[in-house]
């Protein structure tokens, strides 16, 4: 199908809410101590102790809370955490080598927070630093259950050093735990241009609770998002997808997908980043990585990428991501879902151009619209390629004064705002114009443009299931270049009375029905573009067999299967030409001509051989001459 229009795409304004607000309030720790270059220290508070000693041991290697088992070595020092509570007996855990020189934890601390208010005591937060460029700050959170046993919990390694705020957002008195999403480093973006969402949680039963997406918090992440954006913009905008990954995602959690969505389209960088992004292979298990082809390392274009690594991250659903990817809902769908799409890709909606981004968003005057294109390009294909060019220019100007007349923006020109009510004079308006276009048709192009649009998409989706269009291709409405050489083709190969090109009633009964054996190859001029769906995130339709063929249609390997069979016929008879010789010939060896023939003559070399031996061998004649004259030797 083809988008029709060449139309600019205006940007949407993206207000932010900067109301007084209250700043999350900090909630300070009930104690605290640093390790620093002590081998011990300790903290104490209500009724509960931690303690962190140093010491080194040749017991290496074993089970760490903080670290990967570390590798056998003949002594290190390790960092061990002891706790007590009221009553109860000091256990210790080994948390990781430490303070040493190429490896092992650095700056230890121990923090008490009281973050389940059900728990009479406090929880116990250990904090460390792994070293390294970009990583790793590690935290881990110890609690007491009411039976006396100590468990613990990670939050998960954090870039930087340093533990997680821990502050009281909704001020309510509890406190909530704020880390990052570190998947988003690196991932679309160099580190210093990767923005990560801020991850809300609670601690409650021993458990950290994800509570992001509460409505509490929308004010927190939103002013978070307005004062991150201002560093970028004053930063110069470096590395947009990285920012706007993290800006996409952030508006998700809140609510405003749709309106974030539209503005990254609008400010995405441009171009293939063949460094970050998202590719099939990225999506695999890290053991499967090194066994992708090199399609599969391709990078995804960002929008379509980062719907992919948004759905999987749990930022949004695959509906969602299906719904901003695809340009028109899949064929039928319309119907189920009552959604519209324009005849152009709303995926990077036309710039400057205020009507288009209304049709994306208003499913009503989509319908609208694509009901005009129906009649329109029954017309076009009722007028011939010659009219063409007139016909656009006409239809051009008509709806420019039907927008005009509804107060509507001409698209590249001014404000390209929508007026009040300006989606239901646009409807009213352009059904004119259809009208007037409708008109015009006569026969088979009057009767194809006034079948329901849905019924209309539908005939064009039967049309890529029968192969007739290239597989993959949306079913847009639109009867362009290659759908129209599909229909000819179809009405060819099903004996159609009329193949003009154009779905009668009667075709369109018989399409429908039609449940053929074979496939088809789909055919049309290279030079109306076919709009493929998103790997992965819209599901193709799979072919079904399509019309029955006359004998004289069928085709073995591109020839006729007269042409065939006298090719099979000449290639035969051309590999056994050895054989044949020698029976010509009479040799008295032509069962060993046959056999390297049979066995061998596949190949050039046993084929010769075979040649050699047919012409070479002793024939029948020469053998009895022989024999006779050898005969009369003897008997001399």
């Amino acid at each position: 199908m083809s988008f029709r229009r060449i139309a600019l795409f205006c940007l949407p304004v993206i207000t932010y809410s900067f109301s007084a607000v209250a700043a999350p309030v900090a909630v300070q720790p009930l104690a605290r101590v640093a390790l620093d270059n002590r081998t011990h220290a300790e903290v104490f508070s209500q009724g509960v102790t931690a303690a962190i000693s140093v010491a080194p041991t040749t017991r290496c290697g074993g089970f760490m809370i903080l670290e990967d088992s570390p590798g056998a070595s003949p002594s290190c020092s390790i960092a061990t955490l002891t706790l007590s509570g009221s009553g109860t007996q000091p256990v210790a855990f080994p948390l990781g080598t430490y303070g040493t020189e190429d490896s092992g934890l650095r700056d230890l601390r121990i923090s008490l927070y009281h973050l389940d208010p059900a728990t009479p005591g406090p929880q116990v937060l250990i904090s460390a630093w792994t070293g390294g460029a970009h990583c790793c700050g590690l935290t881990s959170i110890f609690s007491e259950n009411a039976d006396g046993v100590w468990r613990h919990i990670e939050p998960g390694a954090q870039d930087g050093d340093g533990e997680p705020e821990v502050v009281d957002i909704a001020g309510d008195g509890n406190a909530e735990i704020v880390t990052s999403d570190q998947a988003f480093l690196y991932t679309f973006a160099s580190h210093a241009g990767s923005y990560t969402p801020s991850v809300i949680q609670r601690f409650h039963n021993g458990a950290l609770q994800t509570v992001t997406r509460d409505p509490v918090y929308r004010a927190f992440l939103n002013n978070d998002l307005a004062r991150r954006e201002k560093e970028w913009i004053s930063s110069g905008r470096g590395e947009p997808n990285g920012f706007l990954a993290y800006y996409v995602a952030t508006k998700a959690l809140t609510g405003d997908f749709s309106n974030a969505w539209r503005y990254m389209l609008a400010s995405k960088q441009t171009g293939q980043d063949n460094d970050f992004g998202i590719s099939l292979c990225s999506l695999k298990p890290v053991a499967d990585e090194k066994n992708c082809s090199e399609a599969e390392k391709r990078i995804m274009p960002f929008p379509q990428g980062l719907a992919v690594f948004l759905t999987r991250t749990g930022y949004i659903t695959a509906d969602q991501a299906r719904a901003v990817l695809s340009p028109v809902p899949a064929a039928g769908s319309s119907v189920a879902s009552g959604r519209y799409h324009p005849d152009f890709s709303c995926e990077q909606p036309p710039e400057n151009n205020g009507v288009a981004i209304m049709l994306c968003q208003n499913s009503e005057a989509a319908k609208h619209e694509l009901e005009f294109d129906q009649v329109y390009y029954a017309l076009r294909q009722q007028v011939g390629k010659d009219n063409w060019k007139v016909l656009r220019q006409d239809a051009i100007l008509d709806e420019n004064a039907m927008n005009l007349s509804c107060g509507l923006p001409i698209p590249g020109q001014g404000d390209q705002s929508i007026p009040p009510g300006g989606d239901s004079c646009y409807i009213s308006g352009i059904d004119r114009v259809t009208e007037k276009y409708r008109s015009r048709l006569t026969g088979p192009a009057a009767e194809e443009a006034r079948r329901p649009i849905d019924r209309h998409i539908e005939l064009q989706q039967k049309l890529i299931d029968l192969g007739y269009l290239p597989a993959g291709s949306v079913a847009d409405g639109v009867y362009g270049e290659s759908t129209r050489a599909a229909i000819q083709t179809w009405q060819r190969v099903a004996h159609r009375p009329d193949t003009g090109g154009f779905i009668t009633d009667s075709d369109a009964a018989s399409l429908l029905d039609n449940a053929p054996a074979t496939t088809v190859a789909a055919s049309g001029p290279a030079s109306e573009p076919v709009k493929t769906a998103t790997p992965a995130m819209t599901p193709l339709t799979q072919p079904v067999p399509a019309p029955q063929m006359r004998p004289s249609d069928r085709t073995i390997f591109g020839f006729t299967i007269g042409i065939a069979l006298l090719l099979l016929a000449f290639g035969l008879s051309l590999y056994i030409l050895p054989f044949v010789i020698a029976c010509i010939r009479d040799t008295t060896k032509k069962g060993a001509v046959l056999a390297v023939n049979l066995c061998f003559g596949w190949t050039l070399i046993g084929w010769v051989a075979a040649l050699v031996m047919a012409v070479s061998f002793e024939t029948r004649s020469d053998y009895e001459l022989r024999q006779q004259a050898f005969s009369k030797i003897i008997s001399g």
